[in-house]
């Protein structure tokens, strides 16, 4: 078992779990009638620098020379930082119809991380490994992570039909914050959970 810091070549094996952490919203947000295929978009966002999407903001789970899971990490500062390259890069392959649909999900749903908060997003373990506490590992791994680097709160947001996901969260220790109704009846309800972090001061 290892978990490391993603790079650019893991793209092939990391995309089609980073889809599986948001499947009905990346559909929605990316919708092929519009441009690619999500799965082809976020693999060729995944192997660059510029996006939130980008293997530089991701850790991986390897096993056996196998990567079988994925998580995010974003402080604001870091988020901010993919702004432009994020617009660019789904104005070029979506259009303007993509960039409204992403807007208004960050608004309403998914929202950036707020200062302060060290954010947890495209958490996702292969369906043959899930159940085996991989998960859990991936997050308390970003939990020490986010202690070394000073902030005082690990955040995420879950949607709230994800039964499984949302009780590990809470047996972690985190709890629901606000809860944010979904404006578009594709999308389910997101809750906001957050965790304070021991061993900072």
């Amino acid at each position: 078992m290892l978990i490391r810091p993603a790079q650019s070549d893991d793209n092939l094996a990391a995309t089609s779990l980073v889809f599986l952490s948001g499947p009905v919203a990346f559909e929605h947000i990316f919708n092929r009638a519009h441009g690619p295929d999500v799965r082809e978009f976020l693999g060729a966002e995944f192997a660059k620098s510029a996006t939130m999407f980008s293997y530089r903001h991701h850790f991986v789970y390897e096993r056996d020379g196998q990567v079988i899971a994925t998580i995010g990490g974003f402080d604001k500062p870091s988020h901010d930082g993919t702004f432009i390259g994020n617009a660019k890069a789904i104005f070029t392959q979506y259009g303007l119809r993509g960039i409204a649909k992403g807007l208004l999900f960050e608004l309403r749903l998914v929202k950036p991380p707020r200062k302060g908060c060290y954010y947890l997003c495209h958490i996702a373990v292969n369906p043959q490994w899930r159940g085996t506490g991989i998960a859990a590992q991936l997050i308390n791994f970003m939990d020490a992570r986010a202690v070394e680097l000073g902030y005082p709160v690990l955040s995420l947001d879950v949607a709230e039909l994800n039964a499984g996901a949302l009780r590990l969260y809470q047996q972690m220790g985190f709890k629901i914050v606000k809860r944010n109704k979904s404006y578009n009846s594709v999308l389910d309800n997101h809750l906001y959970m957050e965790k304070s972090l021991d061993g900072v001061l």
